[in-house]
């Protein structure tokens, strides 16, 4: 009998780099493919229209073959894309020889039974889990449907799959008795072009510029907080601040009381609006310093903040609030610091410091930063998916 060797990775990621999580299972995927499997992707474009057949969307993307599904454009869309597995049946057919199956943050009604028909058909099924997803400021209907969705794949379905693959250590410690688990930040790939962009060596040295980049969501980074801060020092000439991710007009419409503070720190406040990534990591590796303030909640707990990582492996140091497994992370004074409230003297003592000494403290005798841009480079990360593995399959 042929071994089995194939992983189907499927979820809603859009490859290549359309969101945090194309690139987190790009990572993935390279490590299983390293260790000698074919990796499979199923994931969404959000151009097919909703009548579209797998089989005429087969793409490659870095070695890999790429299969998408369409994302639901109304609400008629919804009921398939929640429960419909006919797309992955066909392409679980068609390599023949799948041997595990890799969820990432999976609809439940699917997930169930995409569970069954691995197991039917002598396949492992495991999860890669890295949200806890919130439906705080959602409208009633949107609660009831995600609510349900997030409810049976967090406390049910996942705890009786074959294995876990969780992005932070409150994941790790909440499935802990249900299954073989890894707990694995987001990886890249150093060996990407996209990670030697070299920095403006024209830039004004004389000024710090600050930069926040991502997409900031409904609960998750509080760009009006960033505002609130440098708004103290908006009598200050040293520093400029950079957000990627959002225009001032988006800014504005979701915060209209904040009109005023964008209009006072202007020209030292730069709005982006979204861009690719390759131009958002230009823009990140040319700043001095990475900003994010998060609040404590089940989201921030349970995920890991894909920016920090970005910025480490650019090199640059990052300040941010004490979520997540950052502590875990940051070394303070050499990769980072911490900031709690934003209105407490300590943060405005800790910025006022930044701003004023341009973060030298933090170089060495290259005028380099002291970041282990490696840190989170894929291949660190082998040996503990090999072990892994060895215990599923």
């Amino acid at each position: 009998m042929t071994e089995r060797r194939t992983i189907i990775y499927i979820g809603g990621f859009e490859l290549p780099d359309k969101n945090a999580a194309a690139h987190r299972v790009l990572s993935n995927g390279k490590i299983f493919r390293n260790l000698g499997y074919n990796v499979v992707f199923i994931g969404i474009d959000k151009s097919l229209e909703a009548n579209s057949d797998i089989s005429d969307t087969k793409g490659n993307i870095q070695g890999f073959d790429t299969w998408a599904i369409p994302y639901p454009k109304s609400v008629m869309d919804w009921p398939k894309y929640l429960s419909d597995i006919e797309h992955f049946q066909k392409i679980f057919e068609l390599y023949g020889d799948v041997c595990l199956v890799v969820a990432y943050n999976y609809q439940a009604v699917a997930l169930n039974r995409i569970k069954k028909y691995c197991w039917k058909h002598g396949c492992k099924i495991i999860a890669d889990c890295t949200e806890w997803y919130s439906t705080k400021g959602s409208g009633l209907l949107f609660k009831m449907i995600k609510g349900t969705d997030s409810f049976l794949r967090m406390r049910i379905i996942q705890k009786q799959l074959d294995g876990l693959i969780v992005i932070s250590v409150f994941l790790q410690q909440y499935y802990k008795k249900y299954s073989h688990i890894i707990n694995v930040p987001p990886l890249v790939d150093l060996n990407e072009e996209k990670w030697k962009v070299s920095s403006d060596i024209s830039r004004d040295n004389n000024k710090v510029k600050l930069i926040y980049s991502g997409s900031p969501g409904r609960e998750k980074d509080k760009i009006n907080n960033i505002v609130d801060l440098l708004y103290e020092f908006r009598d200050n000439d040293n520093f400029i601040m950079e957000i990627v991710g959002l225009s001032e007009k988006q800014f504005v419409n979701d915060f209209p009381d904040y009109k005023m503070k964008v209009e006072a720190l202007s020209p030292k406040i730069n709005f982006h609006g979204r861009v690719s990534h390759i131009q958002s990591l230009e823009l990140l590796k040319n700043a001095d310093v990475c900003m994010f303030i998060r609040e404590d909640n089940l989201t921030t707990k349970a995920g890991f903040p894909t920016k920090f990582v970005e910025s480490i492996s650019c090199g640059i140091p990052v300040i941010t609030t004490k979520t997540s497994d950052l502590n875990d992370y940051i070394l303070v004074g050499i990769n980072g610091y911490f900031i709690d409230n934003i209105s407490s003297e300590e943060t405005k003592n800790l910025l006022n410091e930044i701003l004023f000494i341009n973060p030298q403290k933090m170089k060495d005798s290259k005028n380099n930063y002291l970041v282990d841009s490696k840190m989170f480079h894929y291949e660190s990360y082998k040996d503990v998916f090999e072990k892994f593995l060895s215990k599923i399959i």
